[in-house]
């Protein structure tokens, strides 16, 4: 093979190396936007971000609502050993889809939020923090 083919050759191949890279890099950067998002949208207290892998006990913190509020509304005792299960789990047990378990707590945490107001998490998010309107008195700045 000539030198001239052989450098056309790993041309070639770096060129296509390069593509590879930069389609990895965009996915990549899709994939951190799309978990940004997930995460202020779990922030804010959307309930569609609920997920199979959860537990009761993950679902009560991430979403404020108290567990034995779930408990009782999933009709679960708390010695009951799939109280720390997750949701996929609890659904197999109950021999029910798990999209239907999701519905359900859903539809419980939305009708708790009505009977308690204010207990949402995107209502604490919403409210401005204090400190960022102080301003330094008199000139003086911080270090």
């Amino acid at each position: 093979m000539s030198e001239r083919a052989k450098l056309s050759y790993l041309c070639v191949l770096l060129l296509l190396a390069l593509a590879l890279v930069g389609l990895s890099i965009a996915n990549a950067l899709q994939a951190v936007n799309a978990f940004q998002q997930e995460r202020n949208a779990t922030k804010a207290g959307d309930v569609d971000t609920i997920r199979p892998w959860m537990t009761i006990h993950v679902i009560s913190h991430v979403y404020h609502i108290p567990e034995d509020y779930l408990d009782s509304s999933l009709q679960m005792a708390k010695a009951n050993p799939l109280h720390r299960a997750t949701l996929y789990e609890i659904a197999s047990h109950k021999r029910q889809p798990v999209d239907q378990l999701i519905r359900t707590l859903k539809h419980i945490i939305l009708s708790y939020r009505k009977e308690h107001p204010g207990s949402s998490p995107s209502v604490q998010l919403l409210r401005p923090r204090i400190s960022n309107f102080l301003a330094p008195v008199s000139g003086e700045t911080k270090v």
